[in-house]
């Protein structure tokens, strides 16, 4: 979106005339993910962010901008922003719903901050099959049991019977044999 002073300051009047109602702009000023973009001395920045710097105070380089629940994410009324207050989040959930009641996880962890998010994503990482339907199964299709000793791991995770793989070797090379002496 091409920000003029005209535009911009059309903005700021409806802002004004109700700091605490979201302020959704027309369908055609949103890229391509539900962000409008503005061009300030040169540089992109979205309009939410240029409007608090210009209407609230300056941003610091490393402070961010939580939407508040409840409120049209197309919403660029900077009053209906959450900045947090130093190094830490005043977010109350993660995104899939575990609330931070001590529950944080240590900084810089695969860039998570809820615990139980980070958890299950190392067992994720650990076990491949841990989500599929086919890692709780004990058995081949053919009964043969998934233990130690008739298990194979292949690189991606997956698991194979290695008494039906070695029938299967065993059908293929006497195929081959049988292919040789015709």
């Amino acid at each position: 979106m091409i920000l003029t002073p005209a535009i911009e300051q059309q903005i700021i009047d409806a802002i004004n005339e109700d700091p605490t109602a979201p302020l959704v702009l027309p369908d055609h000023a949103y890229g391509a993910h539900g962000r409008v973009v503005v061009e300030v001395g040169g540089l992109p920045i979205d309009l939410h962010r240029h409007l608090y710097n210009v209407m609230i105070r300056p941003l610091g380089f490393h402070e961010h901008m939580l939407r508040t629940p409840g409120i049209p994410p197309t919403n660029v009324n900077p009053h209906l922003f959450i900045v947090p207050v130093g190094r830490r989040s005043i977010a109350t959930q993660c995104r899939n719903g575990h609330s931070y009641e001590g529950n944080e996880a240590p900084p810089n962890t695969y860039r998570f901050r809820c615990a139980i998010c980070f958890r299950a994503f190392l067992d994720r990482r650990r076990d491949p099959n841990a989500e599929v339907a086919n890692g709780r199964k004990t058995h081949c299709p053919y009964g043969h049991p998934y233990d130690e000793k008739n298990t194979i791991h292949t690189k991606d995770g997956r698991r194979k019977c290695r008494t039906c793989k070695r029938a299967a070797t065993r059908r293929y090379m006497a195929a081959r044999r049988k292919e040789q002496k015709s």
